[in-house]
């Protein structure tokens, strides 16, 4: 018992145990919050699907924007446009975009897959169509409709 601390007769660990184990436990749990795959939110309705993905490009968050994505190369070239218009923003309009909020103005359904939104938001009030269809992965935005002939 000579050379041992309370500290040491109460858990059993030295304090050199005890300073390895908290640098242990802190990598683990550090590791696990920074998951690179994780995904985002699956969208259950329409409405989730485009607010997600409007939210998440205003945020500046484009890789979970496109998880909201309907896949494929014209959706691909249109939502890569809209990256590239988003970081041609100064950083005050970036900022200013980040805080805007979004508002709904119409709701049309198409069919049973599809959905088309019509919203803006608080910074440039410039009304917007988003087409939202029905995927097995939740609904996703179609872009085409946004720049192609409206409801």
């Amino acid at each position: 018992m000579f050379g041992q601390t309370n500290l040491t007769l109460i858990i059993g660990l030295t304090l050199g145990m005890l300073k390895k184990l908290i640098l242990y436990c802190s990598l683990i749990i550090a590791g696990a919050s920074c998951n690179p795959n994780s995904t985002a939110e699956k969208a259950d309705n329409p409405l989730d699907g485009g607010r997600y993905f409007i939210e998440n490009y205003m945020q500046g968050d484009m890789k979970k924007a496109q998880q909201y994505l309907l896949v494929n190369t014209e959706n691909q070239a249109y939502f890569d446009k809209l990256t590239k218009e988003y970081f041609a923003l100064d950083k005050e309009g970036r900022m200013q975009l980040r805080q805007a909020s979004i508002q709904i103005n119409e709701v049309k359904t198409i069919n049973e897959q599809a959905t088309a939104i019509l919203y803006q938001n608080s910074k440039d009030k410039v009304l917007r169509w988003v087409k939202v269809v029905s995927t097995p992965e939740g609904w996703k935005v179609d872009l085409k409709f946004s720049y192609g002939p409206k409801l």
